[in-house]
């Protein structure tokens, strides 16, 4: 892909959904199907698939994007080849806070409701990122039926004991995964990407936000995470894992260019099987 320049972001098409008495607010660029359903982080707003955001505007979760130029982000893309659709869940951007801690289900009732609203012709491919990665694998594992394929970008490894939930604006209260639920095999041929980090990061790249970071605990992060991570490629005949050169988590931020050919790519594959 040629090199990322700066630009104005094109003009999108944005919608809300009703659910569970709530207004999804749902953003779309792109006509083309299997359309890409786009996951967030763990509180951050759909908006920085399509523009990416200042460091002002991204901290504490990412470093920012400080060279003074708008740069559009991973939705725009994408969009010349599919239908880009992205949601804020419920407590982020423009959807309001829920009034009690969600679990699983109702995450996936609000995916539904989005999907439904989408008036898709095909299933679609989710690609989710961190938290938006779990809660995409874990939507696969329970409707396997409802899409084509996923995408997951650094996601979260799914929980295996019980842990506490942090204060959130999303307000979550999420189960753990049973063993069985990452056999491999599990997800039988769904075609599965998942893109991470190739490598450590480095104290000096952390230190903005973990000061007392060592080396060897981020070596020690790196390799335990990657050793979950493929067990989640391995949930599927059809599974692959892709490293890329960053070491960020945010990957398709720090390396926009190899995440979206990635992704191109992927989709071509399935678009050209579904025809």
């Amino acid at each position: 892909m040629p090199a990322q320049k700066p630009m104005a972001t094109p003009a999108t098409r944005t919608f809300t959904v009703s659910h569970a008495g709530i207004s999804v607010a749902v953003t779309e660029l792109g006509l083309d199907e299997p359309a890409l359903i786009l996951l967030s982080g763990l509180g951050d707003p759909a908006a920085w698939w399509f523009s990416v955001p200042t460091s002002e505007e991204a901290r504490p979760h990412w470093i920012g994007n400080d060279t003074g130029e708008r740069r559009v982000g991973m939705a725009c893309a994408l969009a010349p080849i599919a239908r880009v659709i992205a949601y804020d869940r419920a407590g982020i951007g423009a959807s309001a806070a829920p009034n009690h801690d969600r679990s699983w289900p109702e995450l996936f009732a609000e995916l539904d409701a989005v999907l439904n609203a989408a008036k898709l012709t095909q299933p679609p491919i989710l690609v989710g990122h961190s938290l938006g990665g779990l809660i995409a694998f874990a939507y696969a594992r329970r409707h396997p039926q409802n899409i084509g394929g996923l995408v997951l970008l650094d996601p979260t490894p799914p929980p295996m004991s019980p842990r506490p939930h942090g204060d959130s604006p999303e307000r979550l209260a999420l189960t753990h995964f049973e063993p069985s639920e990452l056999a491999p095999q599990s997800l039988g041929s769904l075609p599965l990407l998942l893109l991470a980090p190739g490598r450590p990061a480095t104290v000096d790249e952390v230190r903005w936000q973990q000061p007392a970071a060592t080396q060897d605990a981020l070596n020690a992060r790196f390799s335990s995470r990657r050793e979950q991570h493929q067990r989640m490629v391995q949930t599927s005949a059809r599974g692959q894992g892709v490293w890329t050169s960053g070491s960020g988590h945010y990957v398709h931020l720090d390396t926009p260019q190899e995440v979206a050919q990635a992704i191109q790519t992927f989709w071509a594959s399935l678009s050209s099987h579904n025809s």
